[in-house]
């Protein structure tokens, strides 16, 4: 060849490629998500097959990400656009990730007869060691032996087997929403690939030795005994048992030396057979594997992607290898994995096509329908939170609480929380502790004056307390508009007060404490409403005429001047809950503010919650710390950021109770239910549609939980008596305020029923003096 044709063909080749780029560019790319160096290398090769057949027409761009629910997140947010998914994994991306299947792998028949179900979908099996039967004969065998797994949340490898341990009784219920843990209370030391990920380990608390046998600490789906190889190795080298796909030993025997006598299935009835009798021995059907894309993809634009995967599957086969196509045996094979050092990277490689999944039947239910119209996966998934524990009814007092209630409920479902969560709504917070009493709810949030009376008449006890930057504890404030000089902690009678509440803690009782033990108001005897309606000129105390806390009869209404700055309607004024627009904390910051108060009696949270533009509401607008001071208990005056030092006391916060007879199991499970929720709906700062449990929303404040809570912390043993979690302060508090007045109510109520009774008696006796009467004229008539 002479020079000249050797620089014209170079030139020629030069613009092949320069034409070849030109055209890769106009290409739309789609990005495939792998989750390991193997798979990288085996889509990269993947991608310059596809740049070198002219009739693909997206480009093949590869991405890593850390796991499959790393790959799925990329894809919900559009930085990536496929990944493939073993059936567990669909289901996943499908409920929490919006993905949809849109092709799926066809198989050989896997040893079996071509009746079976082997060419779409294969077996979950039980893989023992021939030599085991000494001591594995039947599934409760199993107990405290090793056990390998192919990944937590896989259909083979985890669902199905755990699922027949559940039906078997053999696995107890130790978390009713763990059932990793479950699982490591019954096995041995194991390797469970994915059950320290924070999605499967929500509150930190499984064990370690569930991945034990795992070859990295991290006990990640790239560990060395991940999937279904990496599964029957770990039963090799450590494993007594391992969950695997029904072909596992066929496939590993023809790449490894491993004999297929050497090893056994171990089957749900008890019985034990050989590695070939899988469909007499097996733990359950799995449909095949699926390629995934976001379902916001337009479906014209998922029918060419479907395309494409089609024509990859059709030209990238040896067991299809297109005639037209300029690959050959030494080309790349999509379903082939031998050469990147494994099995199964991206594809199967028991794969021998790709099918297409039609449009309606692109959702992971469709999915499943597909290959089992009998089978609800969601209730199939449902059934590992199994839980001995009944339904939490919660009680709440308001149509505000009510209503949040129920949304919560709704959002504990999505999760699949268990036990799950029912509402209640009470008449009111007594009414509530009696219904707890009786059985009738399970659990409230109360205040903790409430708490006190709970423990005291209702046999209640706290289980869980909120916490806010101080912990469990707040302190209760007197409130003052800085421009109102005139307003002195110890001269304040004849001023107008807010108060939280009747017989609430930071709004009534601390600051009655104060006034009636430094004799600043004088106490009838005891009698903290008539104390209170002499000393104050008017207040807003929401409940302090409510019968159930206050049951005086006609009297009560004497003091009606301490609900005159009160703003509800109708049957809602002056109510002990939301429905009275001057309740609760922020209820009495907002009488202070627009409602005619001189001072407000609330927690030191309600300030810095409603100031400074935190609180959009009208009457909070052009509301800053500098406008308001402290009162402070010697007289003066100081900064609201100084309410460690200027307070009228320290108090225990809100907290969950539930009746203390109750078994201590089912309290750790409503404690549970808790502490999971709040992984999922703790935060304040999460997007506008996810629920939030410590926020109430725009018109209310403060509805079931408290909005200045952080977090829900779980009450010890030795503190869940009334008296302890409530601490000696307090509890001198509601000795001072309390003394002989429930002794008054109650004399006052006796001598109602002995008048009551006494009435009774007369009208009694008078009708009967009248009817003889009666009788004896007509009689003598």
């Amino acid at each position: 060849m002479s020079p000249n044709q050797s620089i014209i063909i170079n030139f020629l080749l030069l613009i092949l490629v320069i034409i070849q780029q030109s055209v890769s560019s106009q290409k739309q790319t789609l990005k495939y998500c792998t989750i390991n160096q193997n798979e990288l290398n085996k889509c990269r090769d993947w991608s310059t097959s596809v740049d070198n057949d002219y009739r693909f027409q997206f480009h093949l761009e590869c991405i890593e990400a850390d796991n499959k629910d790393h790959c799925m997140q990329l894809i919900e947010i559009q930085k990536a656009h496929l990944v493939s998914a073993e059936p567990g994994e669909i289901y996943i991306a499908g409920r929490y990730h919006s993905l949809v299947p849109i092709v799926y792998e066809q198989y050989g028949s896997g040893g079996g007869s071509s009746t079976n179900q082997s060419n779409t979908g294969y077996y979950a099996v039980a893989v023992v060691k021939a030599n085991s039967y000494t001591y594995i004969q039947e599934p409760k065998d199993l107990r405290n032996k090793n056990a390998c797994f192919s990944g937590v949340g896989q259909l083979a490898g985890w669902i199905l087997p755990i699922l027949r341990l559940l039906e078997l009784d053999l696995i107890d219920t130790i978390d009713c929403n763990n059932i990793i843990q479950n699982a490591a209370n019954f096995f041995n030391e194991s390797c469970a690939p994915n059950a320290l990920l924070d999605k499967n380990n929500p509150i930190g608390t499984n064990p370690q030795k569930i991945c034990q046998l795992c070859e990295s600490k991290k006990c990640s789906g790239n560990d060395f005994y991940a999937n279904f190889e990496g599964a029957f190795n770990c039963l090799r080298s450590k494993g007594d048992v391992a969950f695997v796909k029904h072909t596992i030993v066929d496939q590993l025997s023809k790449i490894h030396r491993i004999r297929r006598q050497d090893y056994q299935l171990l089957c749900p009835n008890g019985d034990r057979t050989s590695v070939e009798n899988y469909l007499n021995c097996n733990w359950g059907f799995v449909p095949p594997h699926a390629i995934l894309v976001s379902s916001v993809i337009l479906p014209e634009t998922r029918d060419k992607i479907q395309q494409f995967l089609l024509d990859s599957s059709r030209i990238f086969s040896l067991n299809r290898m297109d005639p037209m196509s300029r690959q050959t045996p030494s080309s790349f094979n999509l379903f082939d994995s031998f050469k990147y050092n494994g099995m199964d990277f991206i594809f199967s490689d028991e794969t021998i096509s790709l099918a297409p999944v039609d449009r309606y039947r692109q959702t992971f239910r469709g999915y499943f329908s597909l290959f089992n119209p009998f089978v609800d996966i969601e209730n199939l998934f449902g059934k590992l939170r199994k839980c001995n524990v009944p339904n939490a009814k919660l009680c709440v007092v308001s149509e505000e609480e009510w209503k949040k209630c129920n949304n919560m409920k709704s959002a504990f479902r999505t999760n699949m929380l268990q036990p799950q969560l029912l509402c209640v709504q009470g008449l009111n917070t007594i009414d509530c502790m009696q219904k707890i009493q009786q059985g009738q709810a399970d659990l409230t949030v109360l205040d903790a004056a409430d708490i006190y009376m709970a423990g005291q008449q209702y046999n209640l006890e706290p289980i869980m307390a909120e916490q806010n930057n101080l912990n469990d504890s707040y302190y209760s404030v007197a409130i003052a508009k800085k421009a109102d000089l005139e307003t002195d902690l110890l001269y304040l009678k004849g001023k107008q007060s807010c108060h939280s509440g009747y017989r609430t803690a930071a709004g009534w009782i601390i600051p009655m404490a104060f006034l009636l033990s430094n004799s600043r108001m004088r106490s009838y005897r005891c009698d903290p409403v008539k104390a209170a309606s002499q000393f104050f000129s008017k207040s807003c105390i929401p409940g302090v005429l409510a019968p159930e806390y206050y049951p005086l009869s006609k009297s009560v209404w004497q003091y009606n001047n301490l609900c005159n700055l009160c703003h509800g309607n109708s049957y809602r004024f002056c109510r002990r809950d939301s429905s009275e627009p001057f309740y609760g904390d922020n209820g009495a910051f907002q009488c202070l503010v627009e409602g005619g108060g001189d001072v407000a009696f609330a927690k030191h949270t309600v300030i810095f919650e409603n100031t400074n533009g935190i609180n959009p509401e009208y009457w909070a607008r052009n509301k800053y710390l500098d406008d308001f001071e402290l009162l402070c208990r010697d007289g003066s005056r100081a900064e609201v950021q100084d309410y460690n030092r200027c307070n009228l006391g320290q108090v225990s916060t809100n907290a969950i109770v539930t009746n203390k007879f109750k078994p201590y199991y089912q309290k750790e499970a409503y404690i549970t239910l808790f502490i999971y929720a709040q992984q999922f709906y703790g935060s304040k700062y999460s997007n506008e549609f996810t629920f939030k449990m410590f926020v109430s929303g725009p018109k209310y404040k403060n509805l079931i939980f408290q909005d200045s809570t952080v977090k829900l912390k779980t009450v010890s043993d030795d503190r869940r008596d009334y008296r302890k979690y409530l601490g000696h302060e307090f509890m001198t508090a509601m000795s001072i305020v309390e003394c002989q007045s429930r002794n008054h109510v109650q004399s006052l109520m006796t001598k109602s029923f002995y008048l009551n009774n006494f009435y009774s008696y007369f009208s009694l006796l008078f009708i009967t003096i009248i009817f003889h009467t009666i009788f004896f004229l007509i009689y003598n008539y």
